[in-house]
């Protein structure tokens, strides 16, 4: 999309689902800012890219959309970021992707092995450029192609990109979908709030997507992506509790920590061993306070170099704000966000 008057326009539109307009809000210094977010604080994804706009000191509006939907007096208030405004707005950037529609459940988010989630966030509109960027790696890296000062994520030197981009991918495969939603037969230490509001998720996510499918059914592409994301909850919702789903998803992080250990011992990338903070460090401190948050920082107890890299990015200020603030101000209180409290409050003093 070439001609931003549309895309202003439908801007607008997606912005209008957001109810409460405390939640839309500029920031930074620019009144006009050139970029626009549409995201969630309790989203990892979001988490991510905003880590990167201040890391970046970019300005730019951010829409705080509610992305769980809840049963009110009135009846099932669905998530903002269901509303058909905001869907057309990411079919956009579904089109400049050439990616599929998401087909299954794996409980990895990654639109490279799993297929796009048309009604997910976060999402980034540059309105200088009339572009709509959708999937939080895609954003990521587009941002710091936009300006590199006042930090560059993304290293010039080919070895170093090379090795910057592998962890940027190993990170966007983890399975952070399973660890949130998952009831995991072993050992489940997320806040009990958090495990109420995931006994109902599935159920309400579809009663919301039915409604909007019935309510739009003359438009057959916003009904083909309705469709698309019951069929990925519908599977999310038959492995929440499969013993064996939950205890490989579970697997298969630890063994991407203990292969975190190995790289960071070899010193080819991380801030801890002299390198510039880049993009692999960012989404490593995002994904790590995620894990802590649910209470599985014991997987790096045998692994003291993730265990002093977690310490260490737990200190950087973006991460700190937008990361653990954000998760301490926007989710279920967890009793292993408080080791890290003590970072964010001297992060912001």
């Amino acid at each position: 999309m070439t001609n931003t008057e549309p895309l202003m326009e439908m801007a607008a539109a997606a912005r209008a689902a957001v109810l409460d307009p405390n939640r839309i809000t500029v920031v930074g210094g620019s009144p006009d800012p050139r970029f626009e977010l549409f995201h969630a604080a309790s989203s990892l994804c979001s988490q991510k890219v905003r880590t990167v706009l201040n890391e970046k000191a970019l300005s730019y509006r951010s829409n705080d959309m509610r992305i769980l939907g809840s049963m009110e007096p009135t009846g099932l208030v669905p998530a903002e970021h269901y509303s058909p405004a905001y869907i057309r707005l990411r079919l956009i950037a579904a089109r400049e992707l050439g990616r599929g529609f998401v087909s299954g459940y794996s409980g990895r988010t990654s639109v490279e092995t799993e297929g796009f989630d048309p009604c997910v966030v976060p999402l980034l509109l540059d309105h200088q450029e009339g572009r709509v960027v959708a999937d939080s790696q895609r954003i990521c890296c587009y941002l710091d192609a936009v300006d590199r000062q006042p930090v560059q994520l993304i290293p010039d030197e080919p070895a170093s990109r090379e090795e910057v981009m592998r962890q940027v991918g190993i990170v966007d495969r983890i399975p952070n979908g399973a660890l949130l939603y998952g009831f995991h037969p072993d050992a489940d230490l997320r806040p009990e709030a958090l495990k109420t509001s995931m006994r109902t998720v599935y159920h309400y996510k579809v009663i919301a997507l039915e409604r909007l499918i019935a309510d739009n059914a003359g438009d057959l592409e916003l009904v083909a992506a309705y469709r698309a994301k019951i069929t990925k909850e519908i599977g999310g919702k038959q492995v929440c509790h499969d013993p064996e789903f939950q205890r490989a998803a579970r697997h298969r992080v630890s063994q991407l920590l203990e292969n975190l250990e190995l790289d960071l011992g070899k010193g080819s990338f991380g801030c801890i061993n002299g390198h510039p903070f880049s993009l692999a460090d960012v989404l490593w401190g995002v994904n790590l306070v995620r894990i802590n948050y649910l209470g599985l920082s014991s997987l790096w107890d045998a692994l003291p170099g993730v265990a002093r890299y977690f310490e260490v990015l737990c200190k950087r200020r973006s991460l700190c704000e937008e990361a653990i603030g954000a998760s301490i101000a926007s989710m279920p209180q967890s009793r292993f966000m408080d080791s890290v409290a003590s970072c964010l409050a001297e992060a912001t003093a």
